[in-house]
């Protein structure tokens, strides 16, 4: 289920538009940082939540769930509930991007900033059923020359919180989870998704996308099905009406799902996911797209 289809009644902290909300809070989304990778940040410089990055005009976009620089530190936390498919080179691709943004012309190597890319998954993205997944690099040939790129990669799977070994990361991870917290961080984020859910204006923004997203669907579900009538009967056999249907439906949902991701600026796998449609046929038409160039927007500038 994509983001904007659940009732706003249901959503919890896994579901992304409330962990963007909660993470908007600074001193939650330092202290989340704090436990998680067991490190001190002493002031955040920058926050943004739903931050689109977009290097090159012809180069794929992306768009993170929660940004944050610190003085000479950048971390990306992503909430993932489902979709683990070609998770590592997502990550990758998100690393690499993230140095090509905040690198200048004539920035040093030596002064890449060190970066951390963060995936809470809600269940095991990999199948090991160990709560947390961390990424290490390392010559092959030899094991006690280090290897420090300043990058770091973690995976946490929810699902396992039970034998996660630090107290702080397991409460968060049990939260997450759907369960309820005892103590520490994971208190103070259930306090925060309250309060995201007692406030009317959050609960209409999250509600106009929805009704968004469901008008695309419905007209594409009856658009659809006129156009399969009339390439079946054009055809005139019986398999070719099913196969017009079909058709029709699968144009519109491409259709409406470049406008979804162009003109209300949505991620695309959200939207290949909302709408039934293949990724990889997305992503064609967003290249071929004359508005995608200038129609991508913040969705707090709607």
């Amino acid at each position: 289920m994509g983001q904007f289809s659940k009732p706003w009644e249901e959503l919890t902290i896994a579901d992304n538009f409330i962990f963007c909300k909660v993470m908007e809070n600074e001193r939650i989304c330092r202290r989340m940082l704090e436990v998680l990778l067991g490190i001190r940040i002493s002031r955040i410089d920058y926050l943004r939540t739903e931050h689109p990055m977009e290097n090159f005009y012809d180069a794929r976009g992306i768009r993170l769930d929660v940004y944050v620089e610190e003085s000479d530190r950048i971390f990306n936390i992503e909430m993932q509930t489902g979709n683990y498919d070609d998770l590592l080179l997502r990550s990758r691709y998100y690393l690499s991007s993230s140095d090509v943004a905040t690198t200048k012309r004539r920035t040093k190597f030596r002064d890449i900033k060190e970066t951390f890319i963060i995936f809470i998954c809600k269940d095991d993205p990999f199948g090991a059923g160990i709560p947390r997944y961390t990424r290490t690099t390392k010559f092959l040939e030899s094991d006690w020359i280090a290897y420090d790129d300043k990058s770091h990669i973690v995976f946490y799977n929810c699902s396992a919180w039970q034998i996660e070994q630090d107290a702080g990361v397991r409460e968060v991870l049990k939260f997450i989870y759907g369960l309820k917290p005892d103590s520490g961080l994971a208190l103070q984020m259930e306090d925060e998704v309250l309060n995201a859910m007692r406030k009317p204006y959050l609960k209409d923004e999250y509600m106009y996308f929805s009704d968004i997203l469901e008008d695309e669907k419905e007209e594409a579900r009856a658009t659809g099905l006129a156009e399969g009538r009339a390439t079946g009967l054009a055809e005139g056999r019986a398999t070719g009406l099913e196969e017009g249907r079909e058709e029709g439906r699968r144009k519109k949902a491409l259709d409406d799902a470049v406008i979804v991701v162009t003109k209300y600026g949505q991620p695309a796998e959200t939207v290949a996911q909302d709408f039934n449609v293949p990724l990889e046929e997305l992503y064609h038409r967003l290249q071929n797209s004359d508005e995608v160039g200038n129609s991508v927007n913040n969705i707090n500038q709607i």
